[in-house]
């Protein structure tokens, strides 16, 4: 997968959307959760070239862009200087409680279920009480197609998340234009879920 997207990356945002894309997944997230000049550090799971981050960073977000692809990653470096590393989705670099929040944008529908709530259980592990988790979900049906699993799977997700203590915190749209897409189609509508980690849990089991 990763390869692909090495490949991909040169043409990867002017495909998708690009910058009016980007924009409106960050207000949206922005929508769900504030800007960061109240919540500080956020993590950009599967962030590709930056180009959502770059938004988030100029609402007040402290961003790391985080992705296994490095032709990607190339890219991103040249928005998000030195906040930029290659990672693991499922494997997160960073502390326990550290951060305020987690994004999975257009990431969890190219992974297997278990990869997905891999990521989800990352995403708890390293949120402060306080921070959320937001990531699209039923993205391929955004676009009129079927899934190919139940990895993103909106109503799937929140059982997950629950069993790991997050609840659901609210739910936002944001559209923008697609790959698969022509300039005489509606430009598909997203879907975007937040979760939040309690205020009141203060320890956290180790792993």
């Amino acid at each position: 997968m990763d390869g692909y997207y090495d490949l991909e990356a040169p043409v990867y945002d002017e495909s998708r959307g690009g910058v009016d894309r980007a924009r409106a997944a960050a207000d949206a997230v922005v929508r769900l959760v504030g800007s960061g000049s109240r919540y500080g550090v956020a993590l950009d799971v599967g962030g590709g070239t930056g180009i959502v981050s770059a938004e988030l960073s100029s609402r007040g977000w402290s961003v790391l862009v985080l992705d296994g692809s490095l032709g990607m990653l190339g890219l991103a470096r040249h928005r998000m200087p030195g906040r930029v590393a290659a990672a693991d989705a499922g494997r997160l670099p960073v502390a326990d409680s550290s951060v305020e929040l987690v994004t999975a944008i257009w990431l969890l529908h190219l992974v297997s279920t278990d990869a997905a709530d891999l990521v989800l259980s990352e995403a708890e592990r390293v949120l402060r009480p306080g921070g959320h988790f937001v990531t699209t979900v039923d993205k391929l049906q955004a676009h009129g197609r079927p899934p190919l699993s139940d990895a993103d799977d909106r109503d799937r997700l929140v059982r997950a998340a629950g069993r790991l203590g997050l609840t659901l915190a609210g739910e936002s749209r944001f559209s923008g234009r697609s790959r698969w897409g022509s300039a005489t189609d509606a430009d598909p509508a997203f879907r975007l879920v937040a979760f939040g980690r309690e205020v009141r849990e203060t320890t956290r089991r180790s792993r």
